[in-house]
């Protein structure tokens, strides 16, 4: 799946995951790994609830004042390293009845 703007990005069911001191720990259940997420990337995670990339780009640059450009550059790199772990799902459109916030 390409990554584009409007990508709707939601969390798999397969992991758990939990937010501690500001930093996320996300386990991969059927792999069996922990991921430690930086506050940045802890972020960008509590956002993959069913929104598309541009509004999770857009609170990023509100929340930790990047530009616009590399925010968009560095959050959808992050997006596909979340996708190639299997934590994340990508979808090009909204699901029926719901919308991207």
């Amino acid at each position: 799946m390409s990554l584009d703007r409007a990508s709707i990005v939601r969390k798999i069911s397969a992991q758990a995951s939990r937010v501690t001191r500001g930093e996320a720990l996300v386990v991969m259940i059927e792999q069996r790994k922990l991921h430690r997420l930086n506050p940045v990337g802890t972020r960008v995670w509590e956002l993959c609830d069913g929104r598309s990339v541009l509004s999770i780009v857009d609170a990023i640059v509100a929340e930790f004042q990047v530009e616009a450009d590399v925010a968009m550059r560095d959050v959808c790199e992050f997006l596909l390293s979340l996708q190639s772990l299997g934590a994340i799902m990508i979808e090009s459109e909204p699901a029926p009845g719901e919308g991207g916030a």
